[in-house]
Parts: structure tokens; C-alpha cells; sequence
């Protein structure tokens, strides 16, 4: 029998040592690759329960529709992170000389973005993919439509090529909107890196409403005070008619709302009501000085119909800032409670001033005590006395 030589021996030990060699190192490159390529992205789930894969780190996005997905982001602390706006989110737009909302006055730089839409015709996609942001925020149903295969955020990325996140708007009124809100927050906050901002958010909100709710919730049902919101906007200014029966005011101060249950929210209450029930205060949205076809709440509550109302009698009439503008401004809703339970149970907010409250809320919010702007564009008339005489 042969035998090897060693120093062939040796050769072929040396060439089997190389081809491991040479195997492990491309074994190490593609698993550097996919370390790489998977740092790269991740994946999360909306709020309809959609996978959505985005970049791990998202600093750049739009809103498919403006309003309340561009407020979202400014009480996140990322108005910076917008890379265009629709025309309804400009303030200082021709259209907005009774701009409301804080996060618009509190961000003028809206301005000097691409306009990606309008507030009544939607995104407009190609303006979009030629911007072609990161991610697009999607805020409301993303459920599929009737006789639609895809949902509104399946076609959207299936049309810009760009991950859309859908975000259910949530709502202040009950428990459950409140729930679906903070989520929504915690979601934006997950996509964008703001988890911590997110969190004190909701920890403001909610120890806000309970500050509230503790102030008053002791009141026997015998003392609580009847109210009545009027001039609320809803698509529009309206007049002194238009109310809600969950005004949110009303129910974190334990204020009895004279307005029926059985009313559908934005439907007019009749004046046949208002006098029968005569409240003892009446509140006006200041929102209803836009009213261009109908008498405005200011000028309808002067009218000798109501001459015989208590509250005109006594003076008990005042305005509140509006709060519907391209749906909640949740911080104004906020300042306005305080000011309800001022007006109506003074002795248990004898320490606030709402005025310098409205801009502490507002500074939380959106950055900047901003009270005053806002009030300029309601003729100076939120937090005060509705001056009843026609002079």
C-alpha cells in the first residue's frame, strides 16, 4: 500500500483548512448582509390592524389629509417632521383671518411647505410621490369601502409606492374615545421616536380631565347649574341654535346641559326649547362670528325673543373659544372647561385664572401660549362677558 507523502500530507490539510475558511467568510458576509438590510426597515401595526413595513428611523412624513393627522403631529412635538401641508393647514393663508387653532398660529412655517392637497379635494398623489416622503399618516377608517377589493390605505401605497400608516382619530367625549386616542398617540410616537412625548401627553390629558372632574364631582345633582351651548361650529360657522348635547365642558365641571339627549350632534335646537328651559348661563362659541348666511349667536341672543331669559336679565351670557376647526382642537377644548367651571361654580375654581390656564394648556400642546393670537381673531370676546346691548 502507498503511502502519502507528508508534505502532500500537509497540502491537502492546508487546502480543506482554506475551503472552510473561504465557506465561513461567505457565510459571514450574507449574515452581515442581512443584519444590514433588516436594521434597515421594521414593522408595525396600525391601528386597523394593518402590518406595515417602514426605515427603522422615520424623521420626514405627510398627512394624506390635513386637520386633525397635522395637529396630531404638532402635540407630538413633530411639527418638524412634515415635509408638506395641505392649503387648509396654512394660516396665514387669505382664507384664515379667523384662524382658531393653535397648532396653525403656533406654526407659521406651514407656509413654506410644498402644498401636497386641499382641505376639500384631498391629496393630491403625484404632488406627493414627487416630494416622495419616508411615510404617509393616514388619520380614519382604513377599512375596506363597498365593492372595493383594497382599503383606502392599501391603495394609497399601492399608488405612491410609499408605507402608509393608518391612525384612528380617537375622541375626548367617552372613556373609550379617549382609549383609541392614546393609542393613536403611542402609535405616531412608536413611528416617529416621540414614545416619551406621547406619554406626557397623556398623562397631562388625564390628569387635566381629573382635576376637572375632582373639582366638582361632589356638587349634589339638586346644585348642579343648567347651561347651554350655542353657536357651535360643525363644516362651518352657525348660529345661536347649533349645540351638542356632549359638550365636554359641561360634563368634566358636572354643568346639567339643558339640550335632550335624543338630539343628534350639529342638529339646531329650537328657540321654543331654550326659552321653555331658561338655563341659568348660556355659553356662545365665538366660532359663530364666520356666520355670512344666518344671524350670528351674538346678535340672535339680543333679539327680543329671548329678552325675558334669565341669563339676559342678569347678564349670565358669555363666549367660549370655538374648538371646531377641520375637526377638535382638543387643547381648546381643554382651556374652555375651565373656563365654564369658573364662570359657573366659581368657588371651586377660585384658584384659576382661565386665560393664563388656557395658555399653560397650550403651551403643552403645541409649544407656545398662543391665548391671545386666538383670541384676536375672535374679536377679542373669548373668556368674556357677551356684551348684550346693541350699542
Amino acid at each position: 500500500m502507498c503511502k502519502t507523502p507528508p508534505a502532500v500530507s500537509i497540502l491537502i490539510v492546508l487546502g480543506i483548512l482554506i475551503i472552510f475558511l473561504i465557506i465561513a467568510g461567505c457565510t459571514e458576509t450574507h449574515a452581515s448582509s442581512a443584519v444590514v438590510q433588516s436594521a434597515s426597515e421594521r414593522s408595525i401595526t396600525d391601528s386597523y390592524g394593518r402590518p406595515v413595513t417602514l426605515p427603522a428611523h422615520v424623521t420626514q412624513v405627510v398627512c394624506s389629509a390635513g386637520g386633525p393627522c397635522v395637529r396630531y403631529l404638532v402635540y407630538l412635538d413633530a411639527a418638524d417632521s412634515l415635509m408638506g401641508v395641505d392649503n387648509g393647514d396654512i394660516s396665514n393663508s387669505t382664507t384664515s383671518s379667523r384662524d382658531t387653532r393653535s397648532y396653525t398660529l403656533a406654526n407659521p412655517q406651514f407656509a413654506h411647505l410644498t402644498v401636497i392637497g386641499s382641505s376639500t379635494n384631498g391629496a393630491n398623489l403625484e404632488t406627493i410621490i414627487t416630494i416622495h416622503p419616508p411615510l404617509i399618516f393616514m388619520l380614519g377608517s382604513a377599512t375596506n369601502q363597498t365593492d372595493e377589493t383594497l382599503s383606502p390605505a392599501d391603495t394609497m401605497q399601492t399608488k405612491t409606492g410609499i408605507p402608509v400608516v393608518a391612525v384612528a382619530p380617537g375622541s375626548y367625549t367617552t372613556a373609550e374615545g379617549r382609549a383609541q386616542l392614546y393609542d393613536s398617540y403611542r402609535l405616531m410616537g412608536k413611528v416617529l421616536g416621540k414614545e416619551a412625548r406621547a406619554e406626557q401627553l397623556i398623562a397631562y390629558i388625564n390628569t387635566t380631565i381629573a382635576d376637572l372632574d375632582n373639582r366638582t364631582r361632589d356638587i349634589p345633582d339638586s346644585q348642579q347649574k343648567t347651561v347651554y351651548i350655542g353657536g357651535l361650529s360643525y363644516g362651518g360657522s352657525h348660529g345661536l341654535m347649533s349645540t351638542q348635547t356632549t359638550y365636554p365642558p359641561f360634563l368634566w365641571v358636572h354643568a346639567k346641559n339643558i339640550v335632550n339627549e335624543s338630539l343628534a350632534q350639529g342638529t339646531e335646537y329650537s328657540k321654543e326649547g331654550l326659552i321653555y328651559a331658561d338655563p341659568d348661563y348660556i355659553f356662545i362659541d365665538a366660532g359663530t362670528l364666520g356666520v355670512t348666511d344666518e344671524i350670528g349667536g351674538f346678535d340672535d341672543i339680543r333679539s327680543p325673543v329671548f329678552s325675558d331669559l334669565k341669563v339676559v336679565k342678569n347678564g349670565n351670557v358669555y363666549a367660549t373659544l370655538p374648538y371646531n376647526y377641520r375637526s377638535s382642537n382638543l387643547d381648546t377644548i381643554l382651556a374652555d372647561a375651565y373656563f365654564v367651571g369658573k364662570i359657573v361654580y366659581p368657588d371651586r375654581f377660585a384658584d384659576i385664572d382661565p386665560k393664563a390656564k388656557a395658555d399653560e394648556i397650550y403651551t403643552m400642546f403645541v409649544g407656545e401660549p398662543v391665548f391671545d393670537k386666538i383670541n384676536a381673531n375672535c374679536n377679542n370676546l373669548g373668556f368674556e362677558r357677551v356684551p348684550l346691548n346693541r350699542s
